[in-house]
């Protein structure tokens, strides 16, 4: 028995958290759909009993087959009804496939890396799985969420600001990534018999090699820019400069986009902007430091990844606040009265989870 046409298999609900719910930006709505086909078409691989190519490469008639098909959008939020499987696709692989991902999601969602693990034991097609459905989770300062319905309209997962940790903790041990640091620089070439790829180093302006596995080789087509960041094991030279890269596991662009700020959480403290503040952020010389800057705000953050300079962000804004805009007058001096007076132009105190 093949799929039956027309038949909901789950549906996308992307939350926003604001009025117009029923408007998502086109970027965001095509990201996600992107890596969900991607993810269909892995686990495709998975209950069909077939593997992965080399290059990761999926044959054309199992990416037909696990096919997505986006049915109308549903009234009053946005919502993505999905349908899977081409016309050839037996009811029964329908049925697999998703009880594999509803399990995946799942296991996301509670932070459950054993059942992550059982529900594709592959380890290879697992990393590459969790790769793509990392796609479809929100980065660090997005304002946006997905929930996941199936066809009986029960939600099985969530995927959140947070899910991206989840993911890279069910990918790289605690103890590699405890010792992988980060390195930015320009991609020169790629050789994809070795698994090298080859960056220019800004600090010290040398050909650095950087040596990757197999599991990450999607990463590496999807992210083929001039400036990238390359996450492993780095070995350094006799001067202490990084000279290589070994044990490859991530590889992104680098991501310098508008950061907006719209709601502050540290701890208890949840600071509400009044309105919206938009900070570009740039690098500094060595292309190493991500920078952000608000002079009247005092606001002056770094970090070597996005999310890192989020997460320092919003510990500098708390900060920021407790020492100035909640302090007496009497203790501050001029310029400091001037970023207090700042912030509590820019920002309101809220309720803990309002």
């Amino acid at each position: 028995m093949t799929n039956p046409a027309g038949k909901t298999a789950f549906s996308l609900h992307i939350e926003t958290g604001t009025e117009n719910g029923d408007a998502v930006p086109a970027v965001v709505l095509a990201q996600i759909l992107t890596s969900a086909q991607r993810s269909f078409e892995l686990i495709g691989v998975h209950v069909e009993g077939r593997t992965v190519q080399q290059r990761a490469r999926i044959s054309a008639a199992t990416r037909s087959r696990f096919q997505l098909v986006c049915r109308l959008p549903v009234p009053g939020c946005y919502a993505v009804p999905i349908e899977l499987g081409g016309k050839d696709l037996l009811a029964e692989h329908i049925t697999a496939a998703m009880d594999v991902f509803k399990k995946i999601i799942g296991g996301i969602t509670k932070r459950d890396s054993e059942a992550i693990n059982k529900a594709m034991p592959d380890v290879s097609l697992r990393h590459r799985l969790l790769e793509a459905i990392r796609g479809m989770t929100p980065r660090a300062d997005a304002k946006w969420s997905l929930k996941l319905w199936d066809a009986g309209n029960t939600e099985f997962g969530e995927l959140n600001t947070e899910s991206e940790a989840t993911i890279r903790a069910a990918i790289v041990p605690a103890d590699e990534q405890a010792e992988s640091q980060v390195v930015t620089g320009y991609l020169t070439n790629i050789n994809f018999t070795n698994r090298v790829v080859t960056i220019i180093y800004p600090p010290t302006k040398r050909e650095m090699e950087c040596v990757y596995d197999e599991t990450i080789e999607d990463l590496l087509i999807e992210n083929r820019r001039d400036l990238i960041q390359v996450t492993g094991l780095i070995v350094l030279d006799d001067a202490g400069a990084p000279r290589k890269i070994t044990n490859v596991n991530d590889i992104r662009e680098l991501d310098l986009s508008p950061l907006l700020i719209d709601t502050v959480k540290v701890g208890k403290l949840v600071l509400k902007a009044k309105e919206s503040i938009t900070l570009e952020p740039v690098t500094d010389e060595t292309k190493q430091l991500i920078c952000v800057a608000h002079t009247e705000l005092g606001i002056d953050a770094f970090a070597r990844t996005r999310d890192a300079l989020v997460s320092e962000l919003s510990e500098q804004i708390g900060m920021l606040w407790q020492e100035y805009a909640l302090a007496d007058n009497d203790s501050l001096d001029g310029m400091a009265i001037k970023m207090k007076q700042a912030l509590l132009a820019a920002f309101s105190e809220v309720a803990h989870g309002a």
